[in-house]
């Protein structure tokens, strides 16, 4: 788990593991959930239901909300602790917990710090620019109004597509193939998918096969030719720049910084 203090804030990013918590938070947190991920939760209840956090899921959870929550597999998911409340005056709070779907903003922005995370030696300064943007971007959501999606029937049809892509990561996905699964006109496919995970499917289908490769690093001896090939990478040169440009490293530093 990598983590950084900042003036205002705890940052956290936590990794693609089986995990089980169980109490409340003395801070604020936002979080971003960078792959799907399934289990079981009760939040501010003894009510334990299933739940399927989205890629692009970005929620806001008040300090002091109870929670109980537990995956067999878990996610990728950038947390980030509010250690200064006055810095949330103004928010509005609908709820405890708040979750907005498929932000382009927090996406991006999310990704920015977790490159920032992963660095041997962090750069205080930018880490605390890019982490004041996200929280803004936070409180500009928890004060708008949510509109109605215009896609939000297409919820079910993605989720069949965010499966067909686990099962495929290795092979030569096309947003055509992609899009007559759906059953929708590739435009509105493009779109639909972009509002619900915050991404376009080519760049939601690099980052997941990033981090099936950031995970064979670490957990196996594959030479980086064979990790390429494994996780749907044309070339290992392919590897390599989707890993200087997501993350700023190559894929033998974040072996190195891993090991």
């Amino acid at each position: 788990m990598d983590i950084a203090d900042i003036k205002w804030a705890r940052l956290e990013l936590l990794p693609a593991t089986p995990y089980t918590i169980n109490g409340a938070s003395t801070h604020t947190s936002l979080g971003l959930a960078f792959a799907r991920q399934q289990g079981v939760h009760a939040i501010a209840s003894d009510v334990r239901q299933d739940f399927d956090a989205w890629p692009g899921d970005f929620a806001i959870s008040e300090a002091g909300l109870p929670m109980f929550s537990e995956s067999a597999h878990g996610g990728e998911y950038l947390l980030m602790h509010i250690t200064r409340p006055e810095l949330l005056a103004g928010m509005s709070a609908a709820s405890p917990r708040q979750i907005f779907h498929g932000d382009k903003q927090a996406v991006m922005l999310a990704w920015q710090l977790r490159s920032l995370l992963l660095q041997k030696d962090k750069d205080a300064q930018l880490l605390e620019e890019k982490a004041s943007l996200f929280l803004q971007r936070g409180l500009v959501l928890a004060n708008t109004r949510a509109a109605s999606s215009l896609y939000a029937e297409d919820k079910a049809l993605h989720g069949r597509i965010l499966d067909y892509i686990e099962d495929q990561l290795d092979t030569q996905l096309n947003l055509e193939e992609l899009a007559a699964i759906a059953n929708m006109p590739l435009l509105r496919f493009l779109r639909s998918f972009t509002h619900a995970t915050g991404t376009t499917p080519h760049a939601y289908i690099s980052e997941r096969r990033l981090q099936r490769a950031r995970l064979l690093l670490i957990n196996s001896n594959l030479s980086i030719a064979e990790i390429a090939t494994d996780c749907g990478f044309a070339q290992q040169s392919h590897l390599g720049s989707t890993f200087k440009s997501r993350l700023g490293l190559s894929p033998q530093q974040y072996r190195k910084l891993s090991s």
